[in-house]
Parts: C-alpha cells; sequence; structure tokens
C-alpha cells in the first residue's frame, strides 16, 4: 500500500526562503508601482506584472537555492554575507531584465522599473536581515537582565570582539556585557560592534562604580606586564573577579569553552619587567665544564640544571639529601635533555667524607651551592639544624671546592642575611662570611655569593600556598597586612646566579635588583582575582600573625655596606666586612661544642656573637625555660 507523502515541514531555512521571496516579490511590485504611478500616471499591465513577477520569483529561487542564501543564520550574518546578498540580487534582476530579449515586446518593462525594484529589494531584504539580528539579540539582553555578572573585556581587539561574540552567541552565559575598556586612544570613547570602548586607565574606577562592574576578563596579548599589574593594582579596592582569556589558538582549541578563561600567571604579579639576560659569555662558559649543583632536586637547583643543561654544561652532577625529588629530577631530566651528561647522587651537605668522595670522584669545575634549610618558623624551633647545614654543610663545600681544584664557588644565599631576625637568615648569613673567609687559603678558586629575595613558585613560598588554599576554597592566611617583599621568578633567580658566576671574581657578594616590593596581602588578593573568585565573597583573608624570626620588610643590603654597578642594571656587588679564616674556625667550633639539647636562646646568643646585626624574635616561654 502506498504511503501518503509526509507533510513538509516548516524548517527554519524555509521560513527565511519564503520571508525573502514574499520580499523580493513586494520589491518589483513597489518599483511598478512608483513606475506607474509615481513617475507617470499610465495603467498597469497586470498580464505582464504577472508573467514577470512569476519569471522573477522563480529566479530567486533559483540563485536562493544554488547560494544556500536561506541557510545562513542571520544573526550571525558577516559582512562579507551581506556584500553577497547584494550582488546576487544585482545578478537576479539583471538575468530577470534579460528575458526582454525573449519575451514580446509588450510585456517588457522599462529600465527604470528594475533599477527601482533593485534597490528597493536589497533595502527591504537587508533591513529585514538587520531588524531580525537586532530583535535577536535584545532578547538574549533581556534576558540577562537578571544576571549578577556585569563585564568589561579589557582590550577591544580581535581577541576581545571574538569573546564578545562567544559570550553573546550562547544564551545561557552567566555574563552581561556593559562594553570593552582599552588603552589604545583610537579607540577610546568609540561604539564597537554595540559596545562603548572605555579608557582602562582614566577614570577607571569611576567607570567600575557607574556600570556596576563585577567581572573584568583581560583578552588582549599586548599588555605589559607592569601595565597589567598596575591595572591589578588599580582596581584592587573592588570586589572583582579579574580573569584572562588563553592565546587566540589555545581558546581555539578549546572552542572557545568560556570554562578556559582562567589562570593564574604568576609573573602577573610582579611590578616590574621581566629581568631578560642575553649574555652569550655564559653559555661559552659552561659548555663542556663538570659542574656540581647541591640541592639540585629544590626549587632554584632543580632550575639551575636545567639552564646548565640548555647552555650545554658537559656533566652535571646533581647532589641533593631529598630521594623523591630527586627521582623526579632525573626522571624529567631524561625527558627534556636525553642527551645530557648526568651524575645523581644522593648524599647529605653536612657529611665531609661524603661530600669529599664525591669531588675526588667527578673534581667539577663550578659548585653551584644551593642545598640550605630554607622555612623560617621550623629553623627557628630548632636552630642547630639550621646551623649545621646552612653554616657547617657550607664550610664543607667551601672548602672541598678549594681542596679539589674547582675554579668557582657560588653560594645562593638571600635577602634574609641582612640584618637578620630569623636564625634562618642569620645561618645564611654566617654561612656568606664563612664562605668569603675560605677565600683567604684557597686563593686559586673565586668564591661567590648571590643574595636575591623570595623566589615566585618555588617550594615553600607564598604563591603554591596560595593556590592550594584558593583550590581548597580558602581561606588565604597572610601573616600581616602590611608585610612586603621582594619577589622574583624562579627562572629569573637561577639565570641571575649564573650570570653573577661569570663575573665574578675573589669574593665578592652579588646583589639583584628586584624592582618594587609587593605586599603579600595584595598578592593573595591578586591571586584571588586571577582565579575568577571575588576576594572576600567567594574566598575570605585571613591574618595569622607574624611568625617567631619575621620582618615586616626585607632589606636588599645592610645600612653598613656599600654597593657598586656592574655591566648589567639589575646586578650589583656588595661590599661586605671580611671575616678572617681562622674567626670562623674558631666560631665552627664553639658551634660543634653545643649540645643537641641546647637551648635555643643560648643558640641565638651564639649567633649574635658574631652577627651583632642579628636581632632575635626571643618568645617568653625560651625564657622562663632558661632561667629555671
Amino acid at each position: 500500500m502506498k504511503q501518503p507523502p509526509k507533510p513538509l515541514k516548516l524548517t527554519p531555512a524555509r521560513i527565511v526562503l519564503l520571508g525573502d521571496i514574499v520580499l523580493i516579490g513586494a520589491g518589483l511590485l513597489s518599483g511598478i508601482l512608483l513606475n506607474y504611478r509615481i513617475l507617470s500616471i499610465t495603467e498597469i499591465p497586470l498580464t505582464t506584472t504577472g508573467i514577470r513577477l512569476g519569471l522573477h520569483l522563480g529566479l530567486a529561487i533559483t540563485a536562493w537555492y544554488s547560494f544556500r542564501i536561506h541557510r545562513r543564520v542571520i544573526r550571525h550574518f558577516h559582512v562579507r554575507d551581506y556584500v553577497q546578498l547584494i550582488l546576487i540580487l544585482g545578478l537576479v534582476h539583471v538575468v530577470s531584465a534579460s528575458f526582454d530579449l525573449l519575451l514580446e515586446e509588450k510585456h517588457h518593462y522599462s529600465l527604470m522599473v528594475w533599477i527601482m525594484s533593485y534597490f528597493i529589494t536589497a533595502f527591504y531584504v537587508l533591513t529585514s536581515r538587520i531588524l531580525v539580528s537586532y530583535l535577536f539579540e535584545y532578547y538574549k539582553r533581556t534576558q540577562r537582565q537578571g544576571q549578577d555578572k556585569r563585564l568589561l573585556i579589557f582590550g577591544a581587539g580581535a581577541l576581545g570582539l571574538t569573546l564578545k561574540k562567544s559570550i553573546n552567541n550562547h544564551p545561557e552565559s552567566e555574563y552581561r556585557i556593559m562594553g570593552f575598556i582599552d588603552d589604545d586612544p583610537n579607540k577610546i570613547g568609540k561604539i564597537i560592534e554595540g559596545y562603548e570602548v572605555y579608557s582602562a586607565e582614566a577614570d577607571i574606577r569611576r567607570t567600575i562604580v557607574r556600570l556596576g562592574i563585577t567581572d573584568i576578563i583581560i583578552a588582549t596579548k599586548t599588555l605589559h606586564p607592569v601595565r597589567k599589574s598596575k591595572f591589578l593594582n588599580d582596581t584592587i579596592i573592588f570586589n572583582l573577579r579579574i580573569r584572562e582569556l588563553p592565546s587566540l589558538q589555545r581558546w581555539f582549541e578549546s572552542h572557545f569553552n568560556l570554562g578556559t578563561i582562567q589562570q593564574i600567571d604568576i609573573h602577573d604579579l610582579l611590578n616590574r619587567e621581566a629581568i631578560q639576560l642575553q649574555n652569550p659569555v655564559v653559555e661559552q662558559e659552561f659548555r663542556s665544564k663538570t659542574i656540581l649543583v647541591t640541592g639540585a632536586a629544590g626549587s632554584i637547583g632543580s632550575e639551575l640544571v636545567r639552564r646548565l643543561s640548555d647552555q650545554h654544561a658537559g656533566t652535571i652532577v646533581c647532589l641533593d639529601s631529598a630521594e623523591t625529588p630527586l627521582y623526579d629530577l632525573q626522571q624529567g631530566l631524561r625527558r627534556s635533555h636525553p642527551e645530557g651528561n648526568y651524575h645523581f647522587v644522593l648524599a647529605d651537605v653536612r657529611n665531609e667524607e661524603r661530600m669529599a668522595a664525591v669531588l675526588e670522584q667527578h673534581r667539577p669545575n663550578y659548585v653551584f651551592h644551593a642545598a640550605a634549610y630554607k622555612h623560617v618558623p621550623i629553623i627557628e624551633q630548632y636552630p642547630l639544624e639550621g646551623l649545621h647545614t646552612n653554616v657547617v654543610g657550607t664550610w664543607h663545600m667551601a672548602q672541598l671546592a678549594g681542596r679539589y681544584g674547582a675554579e668557582k664557588f657560588v653560594l645562593v644565599s638571600t635577602d634574609k642575611a641582612i640584618n637578620p631576625t630569623s636564625v634562618m637568615g642569620a645561618s645564611k648569613r654566617i654561612a656568606e662570611m664563612a664562605t668569603q673567609s675560605v677565600h683567604e687559603i684557597f686563593p686559586q678558586t673565586e668564591f661567590i655569593i648571590t643574595r636575591f629575595g623570595n623566589v615566585l613558585g618555588s617550594n615553600g613560598s607564598v604563591v603554591p600556598l596560595f593556590k592550594n588554599q584558593i583550590a581548597n576554597g580558602g581561606p588565604v592566611t597572610v601573616t600581616h597586612p602590611e608585610m612586603q617583599r621582594y619577589f622574583m621568578t624562579i627562572p629569573e633567580a637561577a639565570q641571575l646566579v649564573l650570570e653573577a658566576a661569570v663575573m665574578g671574581k675573589k669574593s665578592e657578594v652579588f646583589i639583584f635588583d628586584m624592582g618594587q616590593p609587593v605586599k603579600i596581602y595584595d598578592l593573595a588578593m591578586n591571586m584571588i582575582r586571577l582565579a575568577g573568585m571575588v576576594p572576600g565573597v567567594d574566598i575570605t583573608i585571613e591574618f595569622s600573625g607574624m611568625r617567631a624570626g619575621e620582618k615586616l620588610y626585607e632589606d636588599l643590603f645592610a645600612d653598613q655596606e656599600q654597593v657598586e654597578k656592574t655591566h648589567h642594571k639589575k646586578i650589583m656587588i656588595g661590599r661586605v666586612r671580611q671575616y678572617r679564616y681562622a674567626e670562623m674556625q674558631q666560631f665552627l667550633l664553639r658551634l660543634s661544642q653545643l649540645p643537641l639539647q641546647a637551648p635555643p636562646v643560648l643558640v641565638r646568643d651564639m649567633i649574635q656573637s658574631i652577627v651583632p646585626e642579628y636581632q632575635p624574635f626571643v618568645q617568653a616561654t625560651e625564657i622562663s625555660s632558661l632561667k629555671s
């Protein structure tokens, strides 16, 4: 039995086709009407009108199917789509007018009819599409009226416009776009795709308040790090979510997923330019050399190893007392630098005999000593452990480097060694003094000291801590609202150490210019915002109080130290008091005689005897226990 034909389904494409055909027919009829009733008062030939209208609409349907005009989504019409539409309408009218060559003269129309029909039809069809796009956009905006997230897009360029379109094309999006902000004076004050472009600098705070902004997405890759940091600081008083768009390529690969618009880039949190070193002498210096790195599995040590690998060092001896991190370093280097020549040594720098065996076996040209205990509160609790690792371990390594003919010994120190208030800082200052004194008995080896501040992203630093606290929903803990620190990134720190190692002579102390100090509170606020959350709303910040040995501010050099410039504007040489080898030997003898159960107050008194600028934080419980 023959199945009855299925009813014709009215799809959006067929609705568009039907609407366009009606408008094209209306356009021709309007042209005829104008010609016969406005330009001249004559009778309209109804038969001719019927014939030509049928032919005209047939041509239009053929063209619409051939060029798939009815399948183009109106709300996504592009400029080129409008241009093609105008050209296709012109083609339909030219072919329709050409039927004069086939039809009898009584069925001809004057050229003016076709010209007027073309312009009127183009007006009808284009206006209908603009009206449909506007109504769709208006509907989406009304749907978002109740949404809380009022968004400013930083960047009115290609990336910002792509983000705008992606948000507007997703009705379920939680954002309501309020406009663009930009630094380009040629864009500020203009209207781009229906949204005003405001200045990202002048009156930005007023703009945020006036528009009730809750979110900002940075959608530009030309924003300078210093400018980005300043923008974050300018908006820090507002409870805003500030996130950043990845590159257009990465966002394209994620299929424009709005969930990818959040990332924390620690470089954005430094209020300065990234330190760049392009010194070809550095690479030449380490090529084919044997280099020992202690603390090689730590943040700075592992980056030093990677940098030296990039610079084609001959043999790199990676020494650390932490088994799992050393294994991770080994596996990582086998993947990233399979051609490198490495030796991995599990050992403790406090074991002098073990260290002597390592240096005797490998005879390194360079020794980078990055092994140290660095956590201030822990070392306050166990000061002797800190002294034995940071001072005695350094003393052993420096002397062994000289004994086995190393060209240079480089100590990685810290700004906490300057006017120290913690045992950790004081231990690093004594390590500096010990390193310099060894040059007295091993003058053929150059002993170099490098000082810098906190390293963003290093193990135990505030950035990983804050990241974990944010990921767990908070709170983020800051010790004091006014605490400030100098910061640099791990790659910057490692590269500066290598640069100082090459230029260093005798027993110099190199100090790195790290720009302006950063408030830890501001750092926490910015990290919460860059994670797409609101400080105090999504994530709270709590003040835990300053810990033993901490300072509000760190110094780059002590008051009594003189500073000299070098060939690089970011590297300076500090002229500090030189200690005699006998002095340090006597101190280390006294240190070795202290029992492991010695009260922390006695340990601090001994430190103060050799580092008079050390001002320890002594808890009342320690004083009372000492008296008893």
